[in-house]
């Protein structure tokens, strides 16, 4: 679908890939708590951060099969884009509101701001699939590195506020 950039989509691919096993076993040495505060701070941090690590896995797989036209292509990247705006809008929404207790002023911005605004790029770079396919394919490239990046940052976030914390998603990273 995208010629000559197979190398590209195969690198973030299996970056978001790898990333997801790790954030799976870093889940599972999590233990006591408050199961119902638990599971508003996952549904906040942790699940949009895989969220974003598997749209990235997901469009790259898309990206290098061969022989997807182009209105199907357009179709997909764009309910992608919108499953991580929606994603993204809720953990978004939880922090603006505080129905979740951010520890960190920076914790809006890395966990909300930040991937909205990427999903958003998506969901732009997805609807320029129609009018200019160059231009879609560097942006939907650009959003998907970003989508990464972020992922990686909120991961890292958690891993270490895990660590240090102890056994507990109840609140963000310091």
């Amino acid at each position: 679908m995208f010629a000559n950039w197979d190398s590209f989509f195969l690198l973030i691919g299996g970056a978001a890939g790898g990333l997801i096993g790790l954030l799976f076993i870093v889940v599972t040495l999590i233990r006591g708590g408050d199961t119902g505060t638990k599971l508003r701070g996952a549904s906040v941090f942790m699940t949009p951060t895989v969220a974003l690590l598997a749209m990235v896995l997901t469009l790259s797989a898309f990206a290098t099969a061969p022989g997807i036209p182009r209105p199907a292509a357009g179709v997909i990247f764009s309910l992608c884009a919108l499953t991580c705006l929606t994603f993204t809008g809720r953990a978004l929404a939880m922090l603006i509101t505080e129905s979740v207790k951010s520890t960190h002023w920076s914790d809006v911005w890395g966990y909300g701001v930040a991937p909205f605004a990427a999903s958003l790029g998506l969901a732009a770079s997805a609807e320029a699939v129609w009018l200019s396919w160059s231009w879609a394919a560097f942006g939907i490239a650009a959003s998907l590195v970003a989508m990464l990046l972020i992922a990686v940052r909120n991961a890292w976030d958690l891993v270490t506020w895990i660590t240090a914390k102890g056994d507990s998603l109840s609140r963000p990273p310091d």
